[in-house]
């Protein structure tokens, strides 16, 4: 094994031991982790698309359409955390059909 693959492996025992990999997986697996990234994606997607593919630039009301679904989102989650209609991937979908909502609507 080559040294470079000797400190990798010396450093993933360490986080081990520390336990940051199960403290990194569980923040991953956060509700919240998914409607930020979505919603970080849709805007850059907007933001793609208004700036290649469209005669004029989306307007600034259609773009806040994603991030005011992620906040609805956290209000509910906030209220009532074990709700169905809490769950992310129900957000996540919802954000980026409006996302494709606002960019059909903007090229028609």
């Amino acid at each position: 094994m080559t040294r470079f693959g000797v400190e990798i492996s010396s450093l993933l025992q360490r986080l081990k031991e520390r336990k940051l990999v199960s403290k990194l997986t569980n923040t991953l697996r956060s509700g919240h982790v998914h409607i930020s990234l979505a919603t970080g994606i849709s805007i850059l997607v907007m933001a793609y698309v208004s700036k290649r593919f469209l005669p004029e630039p989306i307007p600034y009301l259609h773009l806040a359409a994603p991030p005011f679904l992620m906040t609805i989102y956290e209000a509910l989650v906030s209220k009532k955390k074990y709700e169905r209609y809490t769950k992310s991937l129900y957000w996540v979908v919802g954000i980026l059909a409006a996302t494709l909502i606002v960019i059909g609507v903007n090229l028609i």
